[in-house]
């Protein structure tokens, strides 16, 4: 073979507009008789302009066809597409509320903790306070149920918070 009549397969596939692999593919296959040669790079297939020429019109798609591929092509995706799309549109909007309900949790649990670690000033006995334990309230509760001669037994001289703003 003279060497300006042959091509290595990165040109081939150059000149018929497909992928190295694809002309690769043809030489395993009995397409296209190439012979190998050794160069700088290591061993190559040389393909001969002739055994191409064959397939140079018939690789190409005339451009009227393409064009009309095209959109048919983009439709399809979009189709496929669509959704997908839209299910993420749903799922940003839930993130949205969900970023949104953190931020106020987080307010909140920030302002419970200032409330808890500022110093409580202590209610005089004119102002009511919410029992902050439990068993306080209980207590309280006990206590206002007993008669006023079990008070004084329990050595209890402070009425209940109840009975001093609402008298009793």
């Amino acid at each position: 073979m003279v060497e300006r009549d042959t091509l290595t397969i990165r040109q081939a596939a150059a000149l018929l507009n497909v992928h190295p692999n694809t002309v690769r593919n043809r030489i395993k296959s009995g397409v296209y008789q190439a012979g190998k040669v050794i160069t700088e790079r290591g061993e190559t297939y040389m393909i001969a302009r002739s055994e191409l020429a064959r397939d140079l019109n018939t690789n190409k798609l005339p451009n009227a066809s393409q064009s009309q591929s095209l959109p048919d092509v983009r439709e399809t995706i979009q189709a496929m597409l669509e959704p997908f799309v839209r299910e993420l549109g749903d799922v940003r909007e839930e993130l949205g509320r969900e970023r949104e309900r953190r931020e106020r949790a987080e307010a909140e649990l920030q302002a419970l903790r200032q409330e808890r670690e500022s110093p409580v000033s202590d209610p005089g006995p004119g102002s009511a306070r919410a029992p902050t334990n439990p068993d306080e309230g209980a207590h309280s509760e006990a206590q206002a149920t007993e008669s006023p001669q079990a008070q004084e037994t329990t050595g209890s001289s402070e009425r209940p918070w109840w009975r001093r703003i609402f008298g009793g």
